[in-house]
């Protein structure tokens, strides 16, 4: 036990990755060139069927950090990144998409705000958008979950008009690892994000650190491919992501270690939530009604979940 504790690196990457093999290679150098080299980097290989497993165990081979885990059948996207956190020893941790990349002083620079903040969940960057082939195509860079207040952070994270990328911040790994993972529903990144929010701020930096990649083989399509990707057990099952997002966010503010004042206006948040996305909510049940009635016919023309 004595000889696993000093073993553990400061920070852990983990990369869930499924049919991955044209991007994969270049995030992964993209995180071996780190200036802040005290890291293992976990991949956790969602039974790939293309050539993931051979590019990543060329890695694992060639790199002590790099450690190469795969599941025996698909066990989802949810599950995945959940599997590769389980596996996971640092005192930090940074969730990593296969397909994006970070700049030599990513780790480095979120650390030493994590160390300077100890009351932070979370740190993440700047955001640079790249196209198909690599090209920068915009930047940006967001504060959503920086607000001074748990009830404030929550409304920050809940709505749709964010894109989620503090979730490829550095984090406390006792801070992810004691919330709920994941969960198989469209959406469910805001609700993870919500948990860690609710234990403390997350802090923004300036410089763009971060490249996030879209892509024609991005998950991102119509609702079935999209819950496929959660959960591949609810393809062509009658599903109700609006509902099941309500429900987490009700659950995960009941139990949030929040004032009870803090606790009722995470509620009163949630009432501007259900009024906003009412009309999604309709259409959830009218895509299941149509599911059931009719489970092979198409459901695009009936919801646009962009």
């Amino acid at each position: 036990m004595d000889t696993l504790v000093k073993a553990a690196p400061a920070v852990s990457i983990c990369l869930p990755v499924y049919n991955g093999e044209n991007y994969v290679a270049e995030a992964v150098e993209s995180m071996l060139a780190q200036t802040f080299i005290d890291f293992e980097l976990i991949i956790s290989d969602n039974a790939s069927t293309d050539r993931t497993e051979e590019i990543c165990r060329k890695f694992a081979d060639a790199d002590p950090r790099v450690r190469y885990h795969r599941n025996e059948r698909n066990v989802g996207g949810a599950r995945n990144q959940a599997i590769a956190i389980q596996l996971s020893r640092g005192r930090y941790v940074r969730i990593s998409a296969h397909d994006d990349k970070i700049a030599p002083t990513h780790i480095e620079e979120c650390v030493a705000a994590l160390e300077e903040r100890p009351d932070a969940v979370i740190v993440f960057t700047g955001t640079i958008v790249l196209d198909e082939a690599g090209n920068e195509d915009s930047r940006y860079r967001s504060t959503r979950g920086t607000a001074d207040t748990p009830s404030r952070r929550f409304r920050e994270l809940i709505f749709r008009d964010h894109n989620c990328d503090s979730i490829y911040g550095v984090m406390r790994g006792d801070a992810v690892r004691s919330v709920k993972p994941l969960e198989n529903f469209i959406d469910a990144d805001k609700v993870f994000l919500c948990r860690l929010a609710f234990l403390g701020p997350f802090v923004s930096i300036d410089r763009p650190l971060f490249y996030k990649r879209f892509h024609p083989k991005n998950w991102v399509g119509n609702w079935r491919d999209r819950m496929a990707w959660y959960n591949p057990d609810a393809k062509g099952k009658p599903t109700l992501p609006h509902w099941l997002e309500l429900h987490s966010y009700i659950r995960t503010i009941a139990t949030a270690p929040i004032p009870m004042l803090e606790r009722l206006r995470c509620g009163m948040a949630m009432v501007q939530w259900v009024v906003r996305y009412c009309p999604n909510m309709a259409k959830d049940l009218a895509m299941a009604a149509a599911s059931v009635a009719s489970p092979t016919r198409p459901r695009q023309g009936l919801y646009n979940w962009e």
